[in-house]
Order: structure tokens, then C-alpha cells, then sequence
């Protein structure tokens, strides 16, 4: 049986391996999820305008406009999430301090009933109902858990979150649209845009299965299947419009 020095040590070596993992998964979500999507929907602007058989001047000038337009798109729209539920927290943890500062007794009732679910009962119960009701902070904090399911590290850094869902959508998305701007053979860029999407959707998917602690060959499976998906309708759809309205450009 270790010493509860030893025991100590391996606590504080444990809860920084999971801050640290937390934190690295928490922005790892942003990135993978960003860059999935940026790689997806232009692949398939790619996959439309090559099905449509149009210019590749109009490829380059459709992808970098989603990329733009897209791109801001996700990233205001996590910004405006997480902000929601930045916000959402602050006010709730408000009224709990207002609540336990006018109705104390009522306030104390609901950790006691909430930590009677948990198993306390008798003198251990309200002892625990005494130390966490010592100070309101504390107070309002396991109230904001046990009755709203919430926890501030939850509300995150909207800004930062939506920064990084930008670039990562900018970075990942652009890789379909290289072979078209950067001297790759006329005849083949588009094989390469495929290969490329495809060799940075398994990055993704590993980093996916990373984020999520599941297989490691589900992740890429999964993200590269979702992005043929996307590629075959785009071409598909390209090929039949052309064929409806014949594009001539």
C-alpha cells in the first residue's frame, strides 16, 4: 500500500495528465470538426464544378468564395454558441447566489436531496450538506452542477474556439483547390485534389478517433465515407444540370 505522500504525488501527476488532455482535446474538437467541414463542402464545390465540366477558373473562384463565406459562417456561429452558453452560465450562477443569500433553508434542502441521491446518508450527509453550504461560492458552483448540469470550464473561450474553427476551415479547405492554383498538370489536377482530400480526410479521421477515444480505423472510415458521400452527390449534381441546361461557359 503506497504512503499517502506517494498517494499525493500520483493524484497531482493524474489531474494534470486530464487537464492536460482535456485542454488538448477541447481545442483538437475545433480543428478536427472545422477542418472537416472546410474540406468537405469545397471538395464537393470542386467535385460539382469538374462534374459540370466547367473552367477551372470557376473552380478556384467558387471553392475560395466558400471557403470565405463558410468559413465565416462556422466559426461566428460556434463563437455565437459558446458565447450563448458562456452567458447562460453566468446568469444562472447569478440567480443561484441571489437564491441562497434570500432563501437559504430551500437552497440547502436541494444539495441535500441531491447528495442523498448519491448515497449520504445520516450524520455523513449533513456533513457534507455543512461544508458545502460553509461558502456560497462553493455553494453556487455544486448548484450549478447538480441542478443545471453545468460547469464553468464548459462555457469555454468563444473568441479562441471560433478562431481556431476559422483557420482550421481556411487550412483543410484549401488542399482541394492546390492542384488548380499551383502549376499541377491541367489533365491531372483534379485526380490530385482527390488524393490529397482524401489522404487529409484520414488525418482527420485519426485525429477524430484521437478526440473521441474510439478505434483508431472508425474515425477515418467514418469522415471519409461522409466526404465521398458529399463528392459523388456534388458531381453527380454537376453532371445532371449540365446535362439539363448546358452549361456553356
Amino acid at each position: 500500500m503506497r504512503t499517502k505522500e506517494e498517494l499525493q504525488k500520483a493524484y497531482e501527476k493524474h489531474q494534470e495528465a486530464d487537464v492536460h488532455g482535456l485542454w488538448i482535446r477541447e481545442y483538437v474538437r475545433d480543428i478536427v470538426f472545422g477542418g472537416n467541414d472546410g474540406i468537405v463542402t469545397t471538395f464537393a464545390v470542386v467535385a460539382g464544378t469538374m462534374g459540370a465540366q466547367l473552367p477551372h477558373s470557376v473552380v478556384i473562384i467558387l471553392g475560395a468564395a466558400n471557403l470565405l463565406a463558410d468559413g465565416l459562417s462556422m466559426a461566428t456561429g460556434t463563437y455565437l454558441s459558446l458565447r450563448s452558453e458562456r452567458d447562460k452560465f453566468r446568469r444562472l450562477r447569478k440567480e443561484e447566489l441571489q437564491e441562497i443569500e434570500e432563501d437559504p433553508e430551500v437552497e440547502a434542502e436541494e444539495v441535500r436531496q441531491a447528495y442523498r441521491e448519491k448515497g449520504f446518508e445520516g450524520a455523513d450527509l449533513e456533513k457534507a450538506v455543512s461544508i458545502i453550504t460553509a461558502d456560497n461560492e462553493r455553494w453556487a458552483d455544486v448548484m450549478m452542477h447538480e441542478e443545471h448540469g453545468l460547469t464553468e470550464e464548459a462555457s469555454g473561450k468563444p473568441a479562441l474556439h471560433g478562431f481556431l474553427t476559422f483557420i482550421a476551415f481556411i487550412l483543410f479547405g484549401s488542399i482541394p483547390l492546390f492542384p488548380f492554383v499551383f502549376g499541377v498538370a491541367h489533365d491531372t489536377r483534379f485526380t490530385v485534389a482527390i488524393i490529397s482530400t482524401f489522404c487529409a480526410l484520414i488525418l482527420l479521421g485519426i485525429a477524430r478517433s484521437y478526440l473521441t477515444k474510439e478505434r483508431l480505423i472508425r474515425g477515418p472510415i467514418e469522415i471519409v465515407s461522409i466526404g465521398a458521400l458529399g463528392a459523388f452527390a456534388a458531381f453527380g449534381v454537376g453532371v445532371m444540370l449540365k446535362n439539363l441546361v448546358g452549361v456553356v461557359l
